[in-house]
């Protein structure tokens, strides 16, 4: 039985690959309902405007930069944890308090309330990328991790795809029914309901993250965890190969947040899509593209890393990086519908290559020991600068630079292309240092 923060020698035994499959397939699908519980905000801006009165502005807010906020500052504390103490128990108490909070979202009467809600789903959701970033290469041998770590971030689109697929039939099934009545909650109708669907089947997820493995934590060298500022050490020391990583894949982290977030605002309020339309379309971009992304881009890493390239994983952020840029800036040019699909198809499946690749990435460079707290380091930026960025940035450009909401679609093709130019440019000028680093 593994003890909490105990690491032993590299060459100790890893779990059989059918433990780890099995734990990291809990891990998937407890990935798999936080963008569930994250994105399904998206679906519903029409109707919580209507209802509060809000701007696109306020609306980014909840799905953006408070989110982001707390999202990355809790991060932090749960890493050190993760380096010290039981992964896999930290991550089942997220998995519920996330859960419960995005019910609650649906008895939230006003914008503040709603905040609110958001925060304490921030708050849970914090917990569970630091500890499996920390699990994963202890339970897969490295010739695994590049896969492993690209299947994991799989849940990011099975989530999007079926916070948007079950979004838009929730909506659907739920507009002729009355309200339901809780004890203490009030009534849930409308898009009220909708939340309480999606978050209530979490509490069984969080029942199914306390079977994971948590396997012993291997070492090439003496332990680090006990020295509070050897993650900082490391990060100061060695600047350019990780800011690499952390710095510049978060910045592709902008188009992916700002597509999720406005997408479907897109397709509904410019191209007069219905929301089952809307959900079947990107549901079926992220399960599609978006998960063929995330494997093309682990296989091919992992090609590349047994032949000798160091810098794999960030050739592959490269690829996404330019590829994201070049099909979002179609957007700029108002195309038409079946356009549009094409390109956010496109740039959907571009943008999960960085996705795979900066944990791998970090996984080489990073001592064992310090996982925890350099993965949080890492979802801090990634959060910060994607999430805090992107939503908020179109609608910034939406309401305030071209005044018209009917022009969110260029809006999210200016911000795509920048984010994706500067996140090239960032991962090209830091890959030598990545190399020197990966290669000691």
């Amino acid at each position: 039985m593994a003890v909490p923060g105990e690491v032993l020698p590299a060459t100790a035994p890893y779990p059989s690959l059918a433990r780890a499959s099995s734990s990291l397939a809990i891990l998937v699908l407890a990935y798999t309902f936080s963008f569930i519980d994250r994105t399904i905000l998206a679906m519903l801006v029409g109707p919580i405007k209507a209802e509060l009165h809000l701007s696109d502005t306020q609306i980014s807010l909840l799905t953006g930069l408070a989110f982001a906020i707390f999202y990355t500052a809790l991060g932090l504390p749960f890493g050190a944890i993760v380096d010290r103490g039981s992964r896999r128990g930290l991550a089942a108490a997220g998995v519920a308090i996330w859960s419960v909070m995005t019910a609650l979202c649906g008895a939230a009467g006003n914008y503040g309330a709603l905040l609110a809600a958001r925060v304490g789903v921030a708050a849970g959701e914090a917990t569970l990328s630091p500890a499996a970033y920390s699990l994963i290469p202890d339970l897969f041998k490295p010739e695994h991790r590049s896969r492993a770590q690209g299947v994991y971030a799989m849940g990011a689109c099975f989530g999007s795809g079926l916070a948007f697929l079950i979004g838009g039939w929730t909506i659907m099934a739920v507009s002729g029914l009355p309200p339901v009545s809780l004890p203490l909650l009030g009534e849930f109708g409308g898009w009220r309901l909708v939340f309480l669907v999606v978050g209530a089947p979490g509490l069984l997820v969080a029942l199914l993250v306390l079977a994971v493995a948590e396997p012993r934590r291997k070492a090439a060298g003496p332990s680090l965890a006990a020295r509070p500022a050897a993650a900082l050490d490391a990060l100061r020391r060695h600047w350019r190969a990780y800011g690499v990583v952390i710095v510049g894949c978060s910045v592709v982290n902008i188009a992916f947040h700002g597509l999720s977030a406005w997408a479907p605002t897109l397709l509904g309020r410019v191209h007069q899509l219905e929301q089952g339309q809307i959900g079947l379309i990107l549901g079926l971009g992220f399960l599609g593209p978006g998960c063929a992304g995330l494997l093309l881009g682990g296989w091919v890493a992992d090609r590349w890393l047994a032949a000798g390239r160091l810098d794999a994983n960030l050739r592959m952020a490269l690829i996404g990086a330019l590829g994201a840029a070049a099909m979002l800036s179609g957007l700029i040019l108002s195309p038409g519908t079946a356009t549009t699909v094409v390109i956010l198809y496109g740039a959907i499946f571009m943008m999960m290559f960085p996705m795979g690749a900066a944990p791998a990435a970090l996984q080489i460079i990073c001592p064992p020991d310090l996982r925890g707290r350099i993965a949080a380091v890492y979802m801090l930026a990634l959060n910060l600068i994607g999430m805090g960025t992107g939503p908020t940035a179109v609608a910034l450009l939406t309401d305030y630079a071209f005044a018209d909401p009917m022009a969110v679609g260029r809006a999210m093709g200016l911000v795509g292309l920048t984010a994706g130019l500067i996140a090239a440019g960032l991962i090209t000028l830091g890959r030598p240092s990545f190399r020197a680093l990966a290669a000691r």
